[in-house]
């Protein structure tokens, strides 16, 4: 009887373990997931970069160093 007690205990041991590491990896696809379809925001002042009607500025360089028209400096 102690030997099923002991195989079950290792059993749903290894059960927690299997559900917390799927749980971890679902976390992880999930913050990748939204890291990409989340608006850009600024980096300096935290402002939403986005492209307004008569910006002088190419909406794409102000993404790739992610900051907004105020604080980006071409060069």
């Amino acid at each position: 009887m102690d030997e099923l007690h002991a195989a079950s205990v290792a059993h749903l041991r290894r059960q927690r373990r299997v559900r917390a590491m799927l749980h971890r990896h679902e976390e992880q696809i999930l913050g990748i997931w939204r890291e990409r379809c989340a608006v850009p925001h600024c980096t300096i002042c935290g402002e939403v970069i986005d492209d307004d009607e008569g910006s002088l500025y190419n909406l794409a360089d102000l993404l790739t160093v992610r900051e907004c028209r105020e604080h980006y400096v071409p060069f």
